[in-house]
């Protein structure tokens, strides 16, 4: 787990952070558990539901993220996370402490792993290395993200997992939801509270 969540795991965990990552504001208190998720430790779950998703889950610059207004709802979120990172904490998380439900508010699609100098992370599509990358194009890139999804769905099935996915394209999803995209969080960058209870409806709406 802690090679997934490689991002977070600059920040200690148990204690309160005022500031983390681009949320610089002081407004907020981040506390991560054992396994750097800002959520109470995962064995304190039991019939429960999991969200997986990157820092729009995890909720940097809201207090309360998406996943804190479901009902017996663990936050998985990981910031800067790939939908290959989060197939992978779905499946890891399973096998700790296998869950009901799941629902997926998957990262930029365009997003993909790649590995320099030994370390894996998450090429970001305005990140100061895309460039590097331009060759490899869109399509593509969603390609292997909805490979992955693919992945997932199929391990969803063969374990009876009710599987919920909102945002596997991020161009659509905002171009769809611009009326839910309602308030800016305490960076600046990232939702606020208000559009946070909007993601969570989103879920909630899916029959």
């Amino acid at each position: 787990m802690e090679a997934i969540v490689s991002r977070a795991t600059i920040y200690e965990r148990h204690i309160p952070h005022k500031e983390f990552f681009t949320d610089t504001s002081g407004k907020i208190e981040y506390i991560l558990n054992s396994l750097w998720h800002r959520d109470v430790e995962l064995e304190s779950y039991s019939d429960y539901t999991l969200a997986v998703g990157c820092s729009h889950t995890f909720g940097i610059g809201s207090s309360t993220p998406w996943p804190t207004l479901i009902d017996n709802c663990y936050n998985a979120g990981i910031p800067g996370a790939t939908v290959h990172d989060m197939c992978d904490v779905a499946i890891g998380i399973y096998k700790e402490n296998p869950y009901k439900k799941l629902l997926l508010f998957a990262p930029h699609g365009e997003r993909m792993l790649i590995e320099e100098d030994g370390k894996v992370q998450a090429l970001m599509p305005y990140g100061d290395n895309a460039d590097r990358y331009k060759m490899v194009d869109i399509p593509t890139k969603m390609l292997y993200t909805n490979r992955s999804i693919g992945h997932l769905q199929y391990f969803c099935d063969v374990n009876d997992i009710e599987l919920k996915i909102i945002c596997s394209n991020s161009i659509q999803f905002i171009k769809q939801n611009k009326d839910k995209l309602v308030d800016k969080g305490a960076d600046g960058v990232h939702y606020g509270d208000v559009t946070q209870q909007n993601f969570a409806g989103l879920f909630n709406a899916i029959n």
